[in-house]
């Protein structure tokens, strides 16, 4: 669209604007539910031709969801801002009401931005938003691209031919209903901690999480971060301490996810129950570091189990995090 100023955000009445006919390219919604990937802007504008979307897992609080558009205006843009609002079918045309239940990211902003999308790219937000898919059984999400961080959209429409106005010519919006679901057990408890490796190799990891104080047997815990390959659990009626190794990948940010679900017909954390996660990384003998490794009799596991552990490497403990339920 020579001369037009502004992001593509595309959906199913977006994508062509007619039915498509035999061999005619097809391109994916770009709002995606996902789990974490390492390096989101390599990872999402290098499938622009696919659909990469995966199911959301109904007994999860923090389901990844990302977003990417085009760029279609005739020079580079920078800084836009994309909310994400989930909806029911029903309410699509009713702005009033689904732009009132945003999305966040870990954060807490009710938006992602953009980087710099030259003419004609693609261009994926510089953080994700994540989807609590207990506390609402909304999956039909909306998407708005907007220069300012206060996105301009009406309060609701007169007619079908209004809302399907506004969709089609307006690029900076798109919808997606996202039928892919999958269902496990409800994590009443979910926990984000921030990950990153800032060096230019990666890096071998070790979470230990510990499941302590009056749980109940039958209740699982876990960890997870699937770019550094960490997934690990367990259930309080075999232990209390569980391992998963992996590698975090290069110049990574992001996070790791702590989790547990209670045992059927318990609702409530018990008073004095703790989850906690200590992260480990593998350090070889030639850095100063190295003295301050943990003797290898504190771990389930030995060095050469470990994913690019050194031969004569240890274990540094980096930090731990906790939680603590209270009456």
């Amino acid at each position: 669209m020579p001369g037009y100023n502004g992001l593509l955000m595309r959906d199913s009445l977006q994508d062509t604007g007619v039915i498509p006919s035999p061999g005619y390219p097809y391109y994916s919604p770009d709002l995606i539910c996902h789990e974490q990937v390492a390096d989101p802007q390599s990872f999402f504008t290098g499938n622009y031709d696919t659909d990469p979307n995966q199911p959301v897992q109904l007994g999860s609080q923090t389901n990844f969801f990302y977003v990417r558009t085009k760029n279609l205006s005739d020079g580079p843009v920078s800084g836009w801002y994309i909310h994400c609002y989930r909806s029911s079918a029903s309410l699509f045309m009713t702005p009033s009401i689904w732009k009132n239940n945003p999305l966040y990211t870990r954060s807490g902003n009710p938006f992602v931005q953009t980087g710099s999308i030259a003419s004609g790219a693609v261009g994926v937000g510089q953080d994700n938003f994540l989807l609590d898919a207990i506390s609402s059984p909304l999956f039909c999400m909306i998407g708005v691209a907007s220069p300012s961080s206060t996105p301009s959209i009406p309060d609701g429409f007169t007619s079908y031919g209004d809302y399907v106005l506004w969709v089609r010519q307006n690029q900076n919006v798109c919808g997606r209903n996202l039928t892919y679901l999958q269902s496990f057990p409800d994590r009443q408890f979910s926990r984000l901690d921030a990950l990153s490796n800032p060096s230019n190799e990666a890096v071998p990891v070790l979470a230990k999480v510990e499941a302590r104080g009056p749980l109940p047997a039958g209740t699982t815990f876990g960890v997870q971060c699937a770019p550094a390959g960490l997934n690990a659990s367990g259930d309080t009626s075999n232990t209390t301490l569980i391992t998963g190794s992996g590698m975090t990948p290069a110049q990574f940010d992001g996070t790791v996810t702590t989790w547990g679900s209670l045992p059927a017909g318990v609702n409530t954390w018990p008073p004095g129950a703790t989850l906690t996660t200590t992260l480990y990384y593998g350090q070889d003998i030639g850095h100063a570091a190295h003295q301050y490794g943990e003797p290898w009799e504190r771990f389930s596991v030995r060095p050469g189990e470990i994913e690019g552990m050194p031969r004569d490497g240890v274990l540094v403990r980096l930090g731990d995090t906790g939680t603590v339920f209270l009456a």
